[in-house]
């Protein structure tokens, strides 16, 4: 994998002629030797390998156990500490169940040792009773047996009465005795169940365990590893020039050139959530579902062309599952504009570029509450209007500067108060003649001009934009200019999943608080288009 990226020019640094050589053998274990041209800088070439090849892999756990039968999802300590519960639990029901099997034995190997000693008794008894159920009823009456015992000295074969034999039962029954005693300690210690289970795990260990392969370490025993030292990596064969990074409703990201990729038919890649300038080594940060900032670099991102429109953002940006990209930022030093993240529960939060360029990969932007998500994320300038749109209907505008700015460990403000069961879909910024699209539960549509609403203070519930007929609730919104808007619209086997090509956005404006209307495809997503 490192060689082949090498090859692609895709690790800035490597010597693609030398590339890594696997060093591995028994005595040393796994080494792997990368050659670096000169003046590479190693630890942001080290950086860039961890984030693209297999070097560092992140990987999910499932920690969904049955807590008093209810299935609870626990951390690692509560995890063994439950493990540990389930073992006790183990030991304790099996030496009950086994000490119950002991004492039943016990019982019958006692009455079988009483037949033996009064054999001649046990004899005459049985000649002279009249049929089995007399003799056992006899035996019980004058040996002071249960039934159990008297039924197994019937059933007992005469072989019995061999001293090898009487031998044998006494063996046995001062083995059950040792056995019974052992059990009842252990079911009275709570310190003898504990060491059992340790014992237990040490033994299941020396069978099937292996030895470990890997160490573990201090994290003051590494060097701290800067990732934005890839951008003064030395690599100057990469020239540094101005380029186009954008963002399709397919969540594929792509690279051009500032005088635009080579023109072709629109796709379904080719409708627009973002597109920002930077250059082919400045960072891209990715604003996450969970609030998080992912980063990759301009240059590792594909170039689009006729073939190509990009790279899918999961694989670009190395998004967790269930992680999905909202839109990207290229911060620079003279970025004016503000990011604005909105939460499904009406929290906003805004921030400078600084602040954004300072996250660390995979660090958050917002520190969000249990149940909360982010549902949008734009920029805006300081002066402009955002736009919040609910999935009960209800839009509020306001003034982006009633909005402090705030550094990225903060919760950020209330934006927008929710009815009972209402969650943010969408928003954006107004900057001139934008207008709202959204898109009901029941596939209908609707266009109203942002001029329809007035800016409020934050923190209100807005007006309604749509009346529902059949409609529940609001599925999608778009904020922005009509002009070369594109729609991904529902396929005709499946109107879940995008047609191939896109359509124009024809639906004529119409004023807040009337019905949507029925369109000849589901609208999925709009956007402006790539050309």
């Amino acid at each position: 994998r490192i060689n082949d990226l090498a090859g692609a020019g895709k690790l800035p640094g490597v010597d693609e002629r030398e590339g890594a050589k696997n060093l591995s053998d028994k005595t040393s274990g796994l080494r792997i030797q990368i050659d670096l041209r000169p003046g590479a800088n190693s630890q942001a070439v080290l950086a860039n390998l961890y984030r693209q090849t297999p070097l560092e892999e992140t990987f999910g756990i499932n920690n969904v156990v049955l807590v008093n039968g209810v299935p609870t999802t626990i951390g690692l300590w509560e995890l063994c500490h439950h493990y540990v519960e389930h073992r006790l639990e183990v030991i304790v029901r099996r030496t009950e169940y086994r000490l119950r099997k002991w004492e039943a034995r016990l019982h019958i190997v006692a009455g079988m040792l009483i037949a033996l000693d009064n054999i001649e008794r046990v004899i005459a008894i049985i000649r002279g009773s009249k049929d089995g159920p007399t003799a056992e009823q006899a035996l019980m009456d004058e040996l002071d047996l249960s039934q159990v015992q008297a039924k197994h000295i019937l059933d007992m074969p005469l072989r019995r009465l061999t001293a090898l034999e009487v031998q044998k039962l006494e063996d046995e029954a001062e083995d059950l005795e040792s056995k019974i005693t052992d059990a009842q300690k252990l079911l009275a210690s709570e310190k003898r169940q504990r060491t059992l289970v340790l014992n237990e795990l040490k033994a299941a260990v020396d069978e099937h365990g292996v030895e470990r392969r890997t160490e573990i370490r201090d994290e003051d025993e590494f060097a701290a590893i800067d990732l934005n030292a890839f951008e003064q990596s030395g690599d100057d064969d990469i020239p540094d020039t101005p380029c186009v990074i954008t963002m399709s409703t397919s969540n594929v990201i792509g690279r051009a050139p500032t005088e635009g990729a080579k023109r072709a038919t629109p796709g379904r890649h080719d409708i627009l959530v973002a597109s920002r300038l930077g250059t082919t080594r400045s960072p891209v940060f990715a604003v996450t579902t969970t609030g998080k900032a992912r980063m990759a670099h301009a240059m590792e991102l594909n170039e689009v062309g006729a073939r190509s429109r990009g790279t899918e953002s999961r694989k670009a940006f190395g998004t967790d599952k269930g992680e999905d990209v909202l839109t990207i930022v290229a911060p620079s030093t003279d970025m004016v504009e503000k990011l604005v993240i909105v939460t499904t529960n009406g929290v906003v939060k805004r921030l400078n570029a600084a602040e954004i360029a300072g996250t660390r990969a995979g660090m958050h932007l917002i520190k969000l509450k249990p149940q909360d998500s982010v549902a949008t994320a734009f920029t805006a300038p300081d002066g402009a209007d955002i736009v919040l749109v609910a999935s009960d209907g209800q839009v509020l505008r306001t003034a982006v500067d009633s909005v402090s700015e705030q550094g990225r460990n903060a919760s950020g403000v209330a934006g927008m108060k929710l009815r009972d069961g209402a969650t943010v879909i969408g928003g954006g910024v107004i900057l001139g003649d934008e207008s709202i699209l959204t898109v009901t539960d029941r596939a209908t549509a609707k266009v109203t001009p942002a001029s329809e609403f007035e800016s409020k203070g934050r923190g209100g519930v807005g007006v309604r934009i749509t009346r529902f007929t059949d409609e529940r609730a609001l599925r999608y919104a778009y904020v922005g200019a009509l002009e070369g808007l594109l729609a991904s619209v529902g396929s005709d086997d499946d109107p879940t999943k995008p047609a191939p090509d896109p359509v124009p956005v024809e639906l004529e404006e119409t004023k807040r608080d009337l019905v949507s209307t029925k369109t000849d495809f589901p609208i999925l997503a709009v956007g402006p288009a790539r050309w």
